[in-house]
């Protein structure tokens, strides 16, 4: 009995031996499979891990400006190819047209500057006054003759009047026989109207004159007859350097009160 209890003990440690030595060895060929397969398994999962971590540092975190486009970044690890695709580029934008009432505008000042204004200044009006001058008759007498002259027109009608008969008869009057008896130094040093009296005021050179009592005559004669052309004048009152004189020359024709047409006739 005892021989047989033996045996038994012997082979349930031997039983348990052999468990145990079958367990080890599951357990290392477990550890070998995970091993091999980890092994073979290191490159796919370096390779996406390392795209994992690529894509993460190079996705921008805000739209990148419509600029050229930048090149891509490397990749990581050799076996994974990272590619960025260009972002597309903004539409051009169609060029505005022009505006149309801007290049009438322009025509038009093209037209100005080329075309400039050449209307011709406008000339001075002109107005027709009679003119008296003196002519010898066959008798060897002086005779009052007229003539129509334009002159410019102006505000002061009368003193431009006497200012073109103290010039003296034209060319052409001079051909007709025309001459003038007033003293060519003479001038008019101021006209004025009052009520219907016209104050002319010469210098000292109209008071004397060198061809005689007759030629003193005529040249009043010339004066006066030119100044009652004018509606508003029916006298005239000589005057010397502004002021009055009694007598015109030395023979004395009396020139301190108003001249009319009708004081040639008496």
């Amino acid at each position: 009995m005892a021989v047989k209890k033996g045996s038994r003990g012997t082979r349930s440690r031997s039983g348990s031996s052999r468990r145990r030595g079958i367990g080890l060895l599951f357990w290392i060929c477990l550890l070998a499979i995970i091993a091999a397969v980890a092994f073979a398994a290191r490159g796919p999962l370096g390779a996406a891990f390392s795209r994992m971590t690529t894509l993460r540092t190079t996705t921008p975190t805000a739209p990148a400006a419509p600029t050229a486009p930048a090149a891509p970044a490397a990749p990581a690890h050799p076996g994974v190819q990272v590619t960025i695709a260009p972002l597309p580029a903004a539409p051009a934008r169609p060029a505005e047209p022009s505006s149309p009432a801007a290049e009438p505008a322009s025509r038009n000042g093209a037209v100005s500057a080329q075309n400039p204004d050449t209307t011709p200044p406008q000339r001075p009006t002109v107005r027709k006054a009679r003119l008296f001058f003196t002519a010898v008759d066959p008798s060897g007498a002086l005779q009052m003759k007229s003539v129509i002259r334009p002159i410019p027109s102006s505000d002061s009608p009368l003193h431009d009047t006497l200012e073109a008969l103290l010039k003296g008869p034209t060319s052409q009057e001079l051909n007709m026989g025309l001459l003038s008896m007033i003293p060519a130094e003479s001038h008019v040093r101021s006209v004025t109207v009052r009520d219907d009296t016209a104050y002319i005021d010469f210098n000292e050179s109209f008071r004397f004159n060198s061809q005689g009592l007759e030629a003193l005559n005529a040249q009043l004669r010339q004066v006066v007859y030119a100044a009652t052309e004018f509606p508003s004048v029916k006298k005239v009152q000589i005057l010397i350097e502004g002021r009055k004189v009694q007598y015109l020359g030395t023979e004395g024709l009396r020139i301190d009160v108003p001249l009319s047409r009708a004081s040639f006739r008496q």
